[in-house]
């Protein structure tokens, strides 16, 4: 018999009792090993003997035995054991019914915590996803058209005439080629341009641009018409600044448009 087939019968009041059969107690008793609900009908139907016996104990002498038979009749008796096993049903019922309104209140916590879980998972998803999205670019400023820049040279040279650079139009760069030491000893420099009167124009770190050279941009505005000098300084690692080079040019005002 299967485990349905135990929970449909009186076995586990009868073996309470001691009125099950010895084949069917074998059986049954493997059964009840792994059965919780039969092992709860059980105890409830021992309770039940407990309690009918601690009743008999308590009971006044009872009257002789023809008498008492007369008193109680076999059915009494039967009766008797027959409301005892449906008490035992009916703790069995109740044992269950407690049982399966626990797992129901579990899974239903259960479920609670589950669409909890959900729910953060599905922020903290938006807030990666609002992470990575790159940030909206500002739209570039229109392009200024720049004419063909000019380029003056500045090398290490004794005596000739002081080189001179054409202005272009106002708002527009000029860039300033300047001849690196040779043998090389720096891989930075610093480069300041001053005017013969009032304050440097330039001053700035610069990186070479080839490796012969640095190549430094300044805006036209910032040199009108006049003379100028360049010092060009090597920078150790170490902060210290040595002196290479200093250049005297002009800038000469650009054709009138």
């Amino acid at each position: 018999m299967d485990s349905g087939g135990v929970h449909e019968t009186s076995w586990p009041e009868e073996y309470a009792t001691g009125r099950l059969a010895a084949e069917q107690r074998v059986q049954f008793e493997s059964h009840l090993v792994g059965c919780p609900e039969c092992l709860d009908r059980v105890e409830a139907a021992e309770r039940m003997q407990a309690g009918f016996h601690e009743l008999e104990r308590r009971r006044p002498a009872a009257a002789p035995a023809p008498l008492q038979r007369r008193l109680r009749p076999r059915w009494a008796t039967r009766g008797a054991w027959a409301v005892a096993a449906a008490a035992a049903v009916a703790v069995a019922f109740w044992s269950g019914a407690q049982r399966s309104r626990g797992a129901e209140r579990a899974l239903a916590a259960e479920r609670e915590a589950l669409a909890r879980t959900e729910a953060e998972l599905a922020r903290a998803q938006t807030a990666l996803e609002r992470a990575r999205r790159p940030p909206e670019a500002t739209p570039p400023a229109p392009a200024r058209a720049v004419g063909r820049i000019p380029v003056l040279a500045l090398m290490t040279t004794r005596g000739g005439e002081l080189p001179g650079l054409v202005l272009p139009p106002a708002g527009q760069p000029v860039a300033l080629w300047i001849e690196r030491e040779m043998p090389l000893r720096f891989d930075r420099y610093h480069v300041t341009v001053r005017p013969e009167q009032g304050s440097a124009v330039f001053d700035d770190e610069v990186t070479p641009a080839t490796r012969d050279a640095l190549l430094v941009a300044i805006d036209a505005s910032l040199l009108p018409p006049g003379r100028y000098t360049l010092s060009l300084e090597g920078e150790s690692r170490d902060g210290r600044r040595t002196p290479i080079a200093r250049h005297a040019f002009r800038t000469l005002p650009g054709p009138v448009r």
